[in-house]
């Protein structure tokens, strides 16, 4: 897959999830840092995002996306 590819995958599966929970998806970017890379999703609410919503946000993430090896 392409890095396009993993973005728009990534924006279409946690979507729901994040408007789920009363947030705004802002971005979604996959990069190349050393030699590791990241998927990185970006979300807001009015007031701001807590460590908690993150927490809460980020395991149901990991039971929707797919894993490669």
């Amino acid at each position: 897959m392409t890095k396009k590819q993993i973005e728009s995958t990534c924006e279409e599966l946690v979507q729901p999830i994040i408007e789920e929970r009363g947030f705004e998806l802002v971005d979604v970017e996959y990069v190349k840092e050393g030699s590791t890379y990241y998927l990185r999703v970006y979300a807001d609410k009015p007031g701001g995002i807590t460590i908690d919503d993150c927490v809460e946000t980020v395991s149901y993430t990991h039971l929707t996306l797919p894993t490669t090896p």
